[in-house]
């Protein structure tokens, strides 16, 4: 089921951002399996369910997937994925986000690293500053040159964890192993919980109609608009295969386009473009679950109802999506699913226009 991934056209951009090299961008193929070797003296974006590299990429490493399995190296390093094992060399910063997140031993980082996770481990070494945010973080064997900020419930170091900075947490963590770790300095932070107000039944109940209704209505005008993205949308295919492939460019979209407006904006030359991703990124946002009620709702209405009606289907689709997100847990899932299908289709959309 391998096919060409898709071209991220907004990270062409990433060519003018990194130092005095220009990178030009080169796609891999995405799939179940991806590997990625050998030696490119270019920006390089892999994307699947499984990923292993042991590429030297003279550029910035993109990757998006399940499982990540990173070693050779790289001159900027952004992963986003469920399970990340980071074994890379990496010349400049580091960016990841994910669930179960390793940077083994061989792990080492140029400059800074910025980490977000939910169990996070980090045994490599970090020249600079380091960022990290999840539910644990383990630094057992951390080499960190600079500070470290980590906002954890749990934090954990031994006696090989090396901090020539200042290592800073927040108060209410549990923290072991801080008197055998080498720490320059040591500061705690108050994390600032907002107060939770519980709105009345009767907002709720509003705020839930209203929320239909704008959707019911941006649905409609963008059909009047734009014709063609219902035509689209209604010749969508449904096999697994087609589905795995938009659910993963939505979440290659989700991750990596912040990441490359962030790096947009710190160069100052390519602010306004960056702003102008921004943008896009948070109506594509708001669009994208839209597009997967429609979906949804016309797949419902064709086949049980044998209608095409468009206002049906919209009525269908987003009543049923929005009742599912209520339910806990479960909504969280839908709501994901339903998130990086529609992202995955405004790439698609924007790719068909460009063509």
């Amino acid at each position: 089921m391998k096919k060409k991934f898709l071209n991220l056209i907004l990270v062409l951009c990433l060519s003018l951002v990194m130092s005095k090299n220009v990178y030009a961008l080169k796609i891999v193929e995405a799939g179940d399996n991806v590997i990625q070797e050998g030696t490119y003296d270019s920006t390089r974006l892999a994307a699947g369910y499984k990923v292993e590299s042991t590429a030297n990429i003279d550029g910035v490493s993109f990757v998006a997937g399940n499982v990540l399995t990173l070693e050779g190296s790289s001159t900027y390093g952004a992963f986003a994925g469920n399970t990340i094992t980071v074994k890379e060399r990496v010349e400049k910063d580091l960016f990841i986000a994910g669930n179960g997140i390793s940077l083994t031993e061989e792990a080492f980082v140029g400059r800074d690293a910025y980490i977000a996770g939910n169990a996070i481990k980090i045994s490599g070494t970090i020249e600079r500053n380091l960022n990290v945010g999840g539910s644990a973080v383990n630094l057992s064997g951390a080499k960190i040159k600079g500070d470290a900020y980590v906002a954890s419930e749990v934090v954990v170091l031994d006696e090989n964890t090396v901090i020539d900075g200042k290592l800073t947490y927040n108060e209410d963590a549990s923290i072991s192993g801080l008197d055998k770790a080498t720490v320059g300095t040591v500061k705690t932070k108050k994390m600032n919980k907002a107060e939770v107000v519980k709105p009345r039944f009767i907002d709720s109940i509003y705020a839930f109609v209203i929320s239909l209704v704008a959707a019911y209505i941006v649905m409609l005008v963008l059909f009047y608009l734009i014709p063609k993205s219902k035509e689209k949308l209604d010749l969508l295919k449904f096999d697994g295969g087609t589905i795995f492939k938009t659910l993963l460019i939505g979440l290659g979209v989700l991750f990596l386009l912040p990441i490359v407006a962030i790096f947009a904006l710190l160069t100052g030359f390519l602010t306004p473009l960056a702003f102008i991703a921004i943008m896009v990124y948070l109506v594509s946002v708001y669009l994208a679950e839209l597009l997967s009620c429609y979906v949804v709702g016309n797949l419902l209405t064709t086949k049980m109802i044998k209608k095409d009606n468009v206002y049906l289907a919209l009525a269908i689709g987003i009543l049923l999506l929005k009742l599912l997100s209520l339910i806990p847990t479960l909504g969280s899932f839908v709501t994901l699913i339903a998130l990086l299908y529609g992202l995955g289709l405004v790439f698609d959309f924007i790719k068909s226009r460009g063509k």
